[in-house]
This record gives C-alpha cells, sequence and structure tokens, in this order.
C-alpha cells in the first residue's frame, strides 16, 4: 500500500459554508480520514462568485486541505465526494515535493504577489502611465533623467525571417514564388 501526498481544493455549497462552516468542512474531512488520510493542513480560502452556475449556486467557499493517503483511497474520495450535497465541485492532485516545501513555495509567492500589488498602487515601477510619460518625453528627445536609459528604433518589417541580417529564409523566398491565392490581396 503506497502513501502519497495530495492537495485537494473543495468548492462548497456557499450557503450551507455560511451558516455552519465548522460542519460543512468537518464532514469533508471526516470523508478522508475515513479512507486512511492523514489530514496535514487545512485552510478556508474566499467566498466567491461562480464564473457559471454550478448545481443552481451562484457563489461558493474555497477549502484548500494537504493531506497523506494510500493512492487506492483516491478513487473512493473521489465516489464519496461527487455524492456530498455540500461539495459542488473537487479537485486532488498528487504532490511532487513535501507537503511542508509546496506550501512554503505557495506562501512564498503569494508575498511576492502582495508585494508587486502594494508597489503597483502607490505607483511604483510598472505604473503605466509614468511609462508613457517616459515615452513621450523621449520622443520629444527630452531626457527624462535616466541616464542609463537607451532607446533602441527596431525596424520591424526587416524582422520576420529567421534573423534580423535581412537575409530572407526558404520559408520567405518559398512564399514569395507562389502565387497569390483568388480573394487576397
Amino acid at each position: 500500500m503506497t502513501t502519497r501526498e495530495y492537495e485537494a481544493m473543495f468548492l462548497l455549497d456557499n450557503n450551507a459554508a455560511t451558516a455552519d462552516y465548522a460542519a460543512v468542512s468537518s464532514a469533508v474531512d471526516e470523508i478522508l480520514r475515513k479512507h486512511g488520510a492523514d489530514l496535514v493542513l487545512q485552510e478556508k480560502w474566499d467566498e466567491r462568485k461562480l464564473a457559471y452556475d454550478i448545481r443552481g449556486h451562484r457563489r461558493g467557499t474555497y477549502y484548500l486541505v494537504y493531506f497523506r493517503a494510500p493512492t487506492e483511497a483516491i478513487a473512493r474520495v473521489n465516489e464519496d465526494m461527487r455524492l456530498m450535497e455540500t461539495v459542488l465541485r473537487h479537485l486532488i492532485l498528487v504532490l511532487d515535493e513535501p507537503i511542508e516545501t509546496h506550501v512554503q513555495k505557495r506562501a512564498e509567492e503569494r508575498e511576492k504577489l502582495a508585494e508587486d500589488n502594494r508597489r503597483h498602487a502607490l505607483g511604483g515601477w510598472g505604473d503605466s502611465r509614468r511609462k508613457r510619460d517616459r515615452r513621450s518625453r523621449r520622443e520629444d528627445g527630452e531626457s527624462d533623467g535616466d541616464e542609463g536609459d537607451e532607446v533602441f528604433d527596431v525596424d520591424t518589417d526587416d524582422a520576420d525571417g529567421p534573423g534580423f541580417d535581412g537575409e530572407a529564409g526558404a520559408e520567405d523566398e518559398e512564399r514569395s514564388a507562389r502565387p497569390a491565392r483568388p480573394g487576397r490581396r
């Protein structure tokens, strides 16, 4: 009996989760335990509006679970989850790395994303208005104070072949030798 590590995302009925989240999440946990899963980490995610109705529901609550379980138990877990009325959808993925490492990487990614969002909200680098202002100053011949910035004028008409040295590739020669198809210019 081989045991592997899994990540599972459950989309829960929002009405049931709002009324009694503890009961709904413990029902999911109980099914996992019934089939021999060792729960490592459980996390309630957001309540979200769904892109389309699922079984008449427009909103759902996401529930993330990391667990270890025998490989043959996953088929039985899937069957039981399909029968639960409070679980609208679920997805169970096999992890290629230890759960602790996977969780640490996801936390670092979320922190980096949050930092990028903070920078963008404060008008830091990446602000499109700032880029547009710098571009217009360059076109007017003014310096924007960044001495290290160089502007390259790329002629995109010549950049359609395999190289940028002006040589036509075999595909270009073949294309130009063919007659144009009727109805095309």
